[in-house]
């Protein structure tokens, strides 16, 4: 069993520019890019943050003419990045980049909207990317704690992240040797069918929390979950105690198995 991110692929995202969404009217796929931009680390940053930063033709381009007033950091419950800043106009804004779901919660037409982004989003998933969302509101109070003027959904942005270069002839020379090779990803299902037909690993995966979740699926229930976990070719949408779960009964049926990857947890 293989974890995704940084085990079979290289972890190092880049983003196609043609690609990207445009929701506002007036504001092109550059400024999208630089809103991005603004609501990233220019130091300490992560795989997201030196992907968007690094499609700028100079980094400094990220704050310059800018005052930068409050930066959000990432954290799980929020899954987004904010910047409060005052722009040359002397005018207060923020910016915002994240998961989908929750810059289209922000959204002051989230109704109008959401189907658009859910079908661009499938999109993405179906050729292996991953999306990432860009808000912007006007802060006409003037200080960083107020919550500002309604927030506008700009755009979606696709994310790659690249399979290793030889993660393709490892996973081919494993099944040659008899090896059985599953990948078991957090990421959603499509993306992990896209990297599984890149690789060779197959793509008869399923989403790991009807079958080992605490609320398992009713239509689910009744099929013989070692049978799937034992033939499937992986699992998405995985949180680390389903890690244990899959070795252990892939175990409980006398199969030889590690876990391999960063993702061990």
């Amino acid at each position: 069993c293989s974890d995704k991110t940084g085990t079979l692929t290289l972890n190092k995202l880049t983003v196609d520019k043609n690609l990207i969404d445009v929701f506002e009217r007036g504001i092109t796929q550059d400024q999208v890019i630089l809103m991005a931009a603004r609501a990233s680390r220019t130091e300490n940053q992560d795989a997201i943050d030196t992907a968007i930063v690094g499609m700028l033709a100079d980094p400094k381009e990220a704050r310059a003419g800018i005052q930068e007033v409050h930066f959000l950091p990432f954290n799980p419950t929020d899954k987004r990045t904010a910047l409060t800043y005052i722009d040359g106009d002397g005018k207060m804004y923020r910016v915002s980049k994240g998961a989908p779901e929750q810059i289209l919660h922000l959204a002051h037409n989230k109704p109008e909207i959401e189907r658009r982004v859910h079908a661009v989003i499938d999109k993405f998933a179906e050729r292996g990317l991953r999306s990432l969302s860009v808000a912007y509101q006007e802060v006409p109070e003037g200080t960083k704690e107020t919550p500002g003027a309604p927030w506008h959904f700009v755009g979606l942005m696709p994310l790659f992240d690249p399979p290793r270069h030889d993660s393709a002839e490892t996973i081919r020379r494993a099944l040659n040797l008899g090896v059985n090779v599953k990948m078991i990803t957090g990421d959603q299902l499509a993306i992990g069918k896209e990297t599984g037909r890149r690789l060779g690993t197959g793509t008869n995966m399923y989403p790991s929390l009807p079958l080992l979740g605490q609320n398992k699926d009713e239509s689910i229930a009744a099929l013989p979950v070692d049978d799937l976990i034992e033939k499937a070719d992986g699992f998405a949408g995985v949180f680390p105690e389903h890690k244990y779960e899959i070795v252990k009964r892939l175990q409980a049926r006398k199969h030889i198995c590690g876990m391999t990857g960063d993702g061990v947890n």
